[in-house]
């Protein structure tokens, strides 16, 4: 004890630990240390925070849907309110008078007449409708297949008086996803029919968003299509001005993101489930929008570029530009989808390097730390596991291993700085 007292109190001990390259060595290793116990501490209160704020979100309101968005120049919603029963059959005349209501009972009667034609708008597939498809259209049952049992690709099929085509639109699900609806439409010379697919519960009113649109517009005097194929195209018009606006929505919500990455924030919205979403998760499930619309797009392009084809033989000249550009305008959806997605995963690559850096930062500290230790650990357990029993406390030797100690650090600090670790 007298030796140990001694060695505490000696100038020349407390010299040895101010100055020199093991007491510098010492201190740089100190505050490595710090740094990366700072670093860990920052990970672990970022997951409590997640920890906290998933809890206290199971008592947050759950998140509304969007609501309904507005499409074309004029700004026109597009689920414009037309003021009649949205559960039943639709049936109108249009002349050149204008566009006049009419019954499911005289659709024989209109289907000879030459001076306008026929629109038929069914919201959901029931039997009256069936039949009406089949006695008085007197279309191909496998088309009326199709419009009971809903597939996940879009087709065209062209007939002796008629095409069938099947198209797909996006919308938004419950729990905000994308999913997608069918719109069915039978074009022909003096009638057109469009069958909507019908995904909400048993009296529910079926979404006729397109169709109630242009429908609007029609009684509004904005618009006066002359023929089922311009009638057609006006609707599906509607339908990618619909797409066109859902991108828009979800650009702005990657605009959010990409700041909240820039600001390293880790959350963004809260979920009706109750669990909060990080920013990578936020990112994933817009991609994956993007991605549902860009498909949905381009299985609609690829739609119309066959009905260019077939329609060489049923429609004239002047009817055809209706189909072209339709087919320029899913084009359009599915550039801008695109154009987005690779923004969308710029950010996310980003946000991941970002993290992967800071991570690989804090592990060679730690690991730079422990290479230092080690040696010093192996000595000291030596040394304290008593191979050599002495009496008293030898100053010699333990100078010896204070010594070796030091040199061991040294050279390790050396070897790291060779290696560019610090």
């Amino acid at each position: 004890m007298t030796s140990v007292t001694m060695m505490r109190t000696s100038p020349s001990a407390a010299g040895s630990t101010d100055h020199g390259p093991v007491a510098g060595a010492v201190k740089w290793a100190f505050k490595s240390y710090v740094r990366a116990r700072l670093a860990v501490e920052d990970v672990v209160a970022e997951a409590r925070a997640e920890i906290e704020e998933a809890k206290a979100s199971t008592q947050a309101p759950e998140r509304a849907l969007p609501a309904p968005i507005a499409g074309g120049s004029d700004g026109e919603p597009m689920a414009a309110i037309v003021r009649t029963r949205g559960d039943r059959t639709r049936v109108s005349w249009l002349a050149a008078g204008g566009l006049q209501e009419c019954t499911v009972g005289e659709i024989r009667k209109l289907l000879q007449r030459e001076d306008g034609f026929i629109w038929v708008d069914i919201p959901t597939l029931d039997r009256p409708a069936e039949r009406l498809l089949a006695d008085v259209f007197k279309f191909h049952p496998l088309a009326i297949r199709d419009c009971r049992e809903p597939g996940h690709v879009p087709k065209v099929h062209v007939y002796d008086d008629h095409l069938f085509v099947v198209l797909h639109a996006p919308e938004w699900g419950e729990q905000g996803q994308i999913q997608h609806r069918e719109l069915n439409q039978f074009i022909g010379p003096r009638f057109l029919v469009t069958v909507h697919e019908h995904r909400g519960s048993e009296g529910d009113t079926p979404p006729r968003l397109e169709t109630n649109s242009v429908l609007d517009r029609i009684k509004t005097g904005r618009m006066q299509p002359t023929t089922p194929a311009e009638l057609s195209y006006s609707i599906v018009t509607r339908l990618s001005v619909w797409m066109e606006r859902m991108v828009s929505d979800l650009a702005k919500s990657v605009a959010v993101l990409e700041q909240a990455v820039s600001t390293h924030e880790r959350h963004l919205l809260r979920r009706p489930e109750g669990s909060a979403e990080t920013i990578i998760d936020e990112m994933f499930e817009l991609r994956h929008a993007l991605l549902a619309i860009e498909t949905i797009a381009d299985q609609n392009r690829v739609v119309y570029a066959r009905t260019a084809v077939l329609a060489r033989r049923l429609l004239p000249n002047e009817q055809r530009k209706f189909i072209d550009d339709a087919e320029d305008q899913f084009t359009q959806v599915r550039r801008l989808c695109r154009g987005q997605k690779e923004l969308l995963q710029g950010v996310l690559d980003f946000s991941r390097t970002r993290t992967s850096a800071k991570m690989d930062l804090a592990m060679s500290r730690l690991a730079l730390l422990s290479a230092i230790a080690l040696p010093i650990s192996i000595i000291s357990s030596i040394y304290g596991m008593q191979l050599w029993v002495f009496t008293s406390t030898r100053l010699d030797i333990l100078a010896a291993v204070l010594v070796l100690m030091g040199a061991l650090t040294y050279g390790m600090l050396r070897w790291a700085k060779s290696q560019g670790w610090w």
